[in-house]
Parts: structure tokens; C-alpha cells; sequence
């Protein structure tokens, strides 16, 4: 007796899913994966430390710095490209963001965190 070969599922266009779920089905923002808005306020002040308060201009800087090298996996020449700057005032900046907020951006657990907390801003 011959066994028929199975037969592979009909993909559905990412449009069509789109329509019945919309865009949260594709994202990893918290606000879309309904995380209560409290939750996300205190995980991002706790995780970014003196960095959450975006009113100082440094910070807000350190926090670009911080959105781009996350954004580009760690890449110094690529995070100074972006940003337009040499690749050591990248490295400066990172390490005044791992000194204020107690993390070491070589370990993927920090970089997690910190990625989560820009996220929840």
C-alpha cells in the first residue's frame, strides 16, 4: 500500500492575515501585546535608570546612541555610521549608558532588557 505525500499547508498572504489580526500580529511593541501601560512605565524607569528621564539633553542623546547600537546588533561602525560620528564617541556614549544604568551591553540578557525598556518608553 502506498502512502500519499503529505501536502503543504497554502500560505496566506501576510495582507490577507493582516486584515483579520492587524499590524500586532507582526510586532513586538508591549503596547501590542497588551501590557498595561503602568507595567511598561515602571519596567522602563527601572531598567534605564537615570536614562528615563528624557528631559536632559545628554540623556536624550545617550538614549539615540543606545536605540541605534541595539538597532544595529551592536555594530559600532554601523551605530557610527548612522548616527554620523567616528566609531569612538559610540563607544564613549555606550559606556556612559552601561555606567548610569548598571548594565553591560556585552551580555544579551542586558541588551534584552534595556531593548524592552526603549520600547516601553
Amino acid at each position: 500500500m502506498r502512502i500519499s505525500p503529505r501536502r503543504r499547508r497554502p500560505q496566506i498572504p501576510r495582507r490577507e492575515i493582516q486584515k483579520l489580526y492587524g499590524e500586532a500580529m507582526f510586532t513586538h511593541r508591549p503596547e501590542a501585546l497588551g501590557v498595561p501601560t503602568d507595567v511598561r512605565t515602571e519596567f522602563g524607569i527601572h531598567a534605564l535608570g537615570p536614562l528615563a528621564d528624557a528631559t536632559n539633553p545628554s540623556h536624550r542623546m545617550l538614549l539615540e546612541t543606545l536605540d541605534t547600537f541595539l538597532a544595529h546588533n551592536g555594530s559600532w561602525a554601523r551605530t557610527a555610521g548612522a548616527l554620523h560620528l567616528h566609531v569612538n564617541p559610540v563607544h564613549y556614549r555606550i559606556q556612559r549608558v552601561e555606567l548610569l544604568t548598571g548594565r553591560d551591553l556585552a551580555r544579551p540578557d542586558h541588551k534584552l532588557d534595556l531593548r524592552a525598556a526603549l520600547l516601553c518608553r
